[in-house]
């Protein structure tokens, strides 16, 4: 009979997750890892295979985890009011206390995707993803005449991406609230040309 697991393995994983976006993967030990998802070193190993493997789980479902947010948000709207959701609401957690963690992928972009190429995979997977949505919505709503036709709309996911990567960044530092209202605007302001 096969040994079962006495905890949530996901839960468990969400829990690794928060403690690496709180302090990042170099900064948390693997006895703040124990302690924040709340298991025995055996089972950590027997689960998860070591700290770098829980990360990089940990990464995906947060990624998983907001771009399921970011869609329940702009839900039954159309693509200029998504688009301008969207941005706002990234605004809106930048300017949270808890927007000093900054996004997890971003922190992981910055600590470790030039040293570790399963983790430069996934943050560029996810901003990706981040990007392609973007041009998705971008498309959508010049087809129903809400933005300029002749807009580029690769260019503008990609500097759309680009001003909400240097929010998030920005955020981190304690950058001004004012600073990160004019990223903003500036990021709605390419969609209304």
């Amino acid at each position: 009979m096969p040994w079962e697991k006495n905890f949530d393995v996901n839960v468990a994983l969400q829990r690794a997750g928060e403690a690496f976006w709180a302090h990042g993967y170099e900064a948390t030990s693997m006895q703040d890892l124990l302690e924040a998802m709340g298991i025995r070193k055996g089972s950590f190993y027997d689960t998860y295979g070591s700290k770098r493997e829980v990360y990089l789980r940990a990464l995906e479902q947060y990624a998983d985890s907001r771009f399921a947010h970011f869609g329940s948000l702009v839900e039954g709207q159309g693509p200029k009011e998504s688009l301008k959701t969207l941005i706002e609401a990234i605004y809106e957690e930048c300017i949270e206390h808890e927007g000093h963690r900054g996004c997890m992928v971003i922190n992981c972009a910055l600590e470790l995707a030039h040293s570790d190429t399963a983790a430069q995979r996934a943050v560029q997977r996810a901003f990706e993803h981040h990007e392609q949505s973007y041009a998705d919505l971008i498309r959508a709503a010049q087809a129903a005449g809400e933005v300029d036709g002749e807009l580029d709309a690769d260019a503008t996911a990609k500097a759309m991406l680009a001003v909400v990567v240097g929010m998030r960044v920005f955020s981190r530092s304690g950058t001004s609230r004012a600073t990160l209202r004019t990223l903003a605007d500036q990021a709605l302001e390419l969609i209304e040309h």
